[in-house]
């Protein structure tokens, strides 16, 4: 199975995770990995190796970031010219959830990333835009 590690300023990545939980049930083969204030970045980066280490089962990992730029985004592009990962920040729901509900049937890692990214831009939407448009459309159907 892909490993699944979301590494977050915080306790961003353990609440996605537990919140993932609640809908698609046990989140196999994950960990999340959160900067605290006072961490190091090279103390971040030996936890973050640690875990892709341990989710490692040969056929690669997604790694979630919070957003591009942060610290946490940072150090795991410094691991990877020693470990297999696809790692995408702008870590959202949507994302995750395919992620969890899609990983077991396939052993495409870059396929499952781009799926993955795919459904997390698909899911930022201006709700009050939608509903905007929803209620134009009913109007027009009268």
């Amino acid at each position: 199975m892909i490993g699944l590690l979301v590494v977050t300023h915080g306790d961003l990545g353990k609440s996605l995770l537990e919140s993932i939980a609640i809908i698609a049930g046990e989140v196999k083969c994950s960990a999340s990995v959160g900067l605290y204030h006072g961490d190091s970045p090279v103390q971040l980066r030996e936890e973050i190796q640690g875990k892709v280490e341990a989710l490692d089962t040969g056929e690669g990992i997604i790694v979630l970031v919070d957003f591009y730029g942060g610290t946490p985004g940072n150090e795991v592009m410094k691991l990877l010219v020693t470990h297999k990962m696809k790692v995408l920040s702008g870590v959202n729901m949507a994302m995750l959830l395919e992620i969890v509900v899609n990983r077991e049937f396939t052993e495409d890692l870059e396929a499952l990333a781009r799926t993955a990214l795919q459904s997390g831009k698909e899911s930022i939407q201006d709700l009050n835009e939608v509903y905007n448009n929803l209620i134009a459309k009913a109007g027009e159907e009268k």
